[in-house]
């Protein structure tokens, strides 16, 4: 196993792989809790997703009526908070009123946005205070509301007003790519997005709609800012690693981000990417060769494209002095080599799953939580070292 040394001496990341059973009500009850806080819950027998794909097929409907009279009337379905948000975001942003877009939102896809608000608040209020617990319940929440606001936001990326926001902040056109930039930004900056979003829920709450709408422009308009200086690279890498901090309960990473270039995270992110999709392709008995296959054929290669520089940097910074204290071995010695090895004998079901986990967290582009079971797998990996030292 001395060959894989790199694997943790490079980068001592990761940890927090959520479990979901036991904890909270089925998605089903989640979603009828959410359509009582709606006010929606005389309407039991119809899911939050059907209610707005109808809702959305009418305002289809409407709209087109209206282009095909060539009138410059708005669609009369969308209520006024949905109209003084837009407006204020969008003030924020120096662009003129939107009308295409708010005609998007109806009764039902206004009332799930600013419910999406709230919930996006508890979520990073809950990740920045290590609440795990409430945030596993935001997050099945957000579950259940964000396929339900899926017309909507189609809707949306179609009209002028979008390609006026996209051309100003250099957004992406495609609906699957803003959305992923969007999660991604998310697990990367909820420390400071926590402080930045607060000022539009807390406008919500107030039914200040149109200072809402002018807070969200604002934090828009940083957030797209900083991903466009940083880059999606990065932006990932950042979001991986706080996985490990947070998990951990270490503070969040400031030094080791600076150690990196765009070029140098990508092959750190393909690496664990590659890492755990080779394990996860194949059989928990065969976990052992899968990664001596993985390492001959492309690991190897992807961590010796890395410059050597960043890599004395990571292992010198503040995170990994950290990450080696909390586990109580240094993950560069051979007394960790030796443990790896005997994990992956000796738990190889274990170690396996570990990786599932991670693989299963990449293919939805959450690094977070992917970074999570891979601190697990160290945690875990490292614990007869810790509890010796007891």
């Amino acid at each position: 196993m001395k060959r894989f040394t790199n694997i943790f001496v490079l980068f001592a990341l990761f940890t927090i792989a959520f479990s979901w059973a036991g904890f909270f009500e089925s998605f089903k009850d989640k979603e009828e809790s959410i359509k009582n806080k709606l006010g929606m819950n005389n309407l039991k027998d119809a899911s939050l997703n059907d209610l707005a794909h109808s809702e959305a097929s009418d305002i289809k409907s409407k709209l087109e009526k209206l282009k095909s009279s060539n009138s410059k009337e708005s669609c009369p379905s969308h209520h006024k908070d949905i109209d003084e948000f837009w407006t204020g975001a969008f003030e924020a942003l120096n662009l003129p009123k939107p009308v295409e877009l708010i005609n998007c939102f109806g009764k039902v896809s206004e009332k799930i946005f600013f419910a999406k608000i709230r919930t996006i608040n508890n979520l990073l209020m809950h990740s920045r205070g290590h609440d795990m617990m409430t945030m596993h319940a935001s997050m099945v929440q957000l579950e259940a509301i964000l396929p339900a606001l899926e017309p909507a936001h189609k809707c949306v990326v179609a009209t002028k007003d979008f390609e006026r926001v996209a051309s100003a902040l250099d957004l992406p056109r495609d609906l699957e790519a803003l959305k992923n930039a969007e999660f991604i930004y998310y697990q990367a900056k909820f420390d400071i997005l926590f402080e930045q979003f607060k000022t539009v829920y807390h406008e919500v709450e107030a039914k200040n709609y149109n200072q809402a709408g002018i807070n969200f422009g604002n934090v828009f308009k940083k957030a797209a800012a900083e991903y466009k200086k940083q880059g999606e690279d990065l932006i990932t890498f950042q979001a991986f690693s706080n996985g490990l901090s947070e998990g951990l309960s270490l503070p969040l990473p400031s030094q080791r981000i600076n150690c990196y270039t765009s070029k140098d995270a990508k092959l750190a992110i393909d690496f664990f990417r590659g890492w755990s999709r080779a394990v996860a392709e194949g059989t928990w008995y065969k976990a052992d060769s899968s990664v001596s296959e993985y390492w001959e054929k492309e690991g190897k290669s992807l961590l010796e494209k890395i410059d050597k520089k960043v890599i004395k940097c990571d292992m010198d910074s503040n995170e990994s002095k950290h990450l080696n204290d909390k586990l109580g071995v240094d993950i560069s010695s051979k007394e960790f080599r030796d443990q790896m090895s005997a994990f992956i004998k000796d738990h190889n079901i274990k170690f396996y799953t570990y990786l599932r986990t991670m693989n299963s967290a990449f293919e939805k582009n959450d690094y977070f939580h992917g970074a999570g079971a891979y601190a697990q797998l160290l945690s875990a990996i490292a614990k007869p070292t810790k509890e010796g030292h007891m």
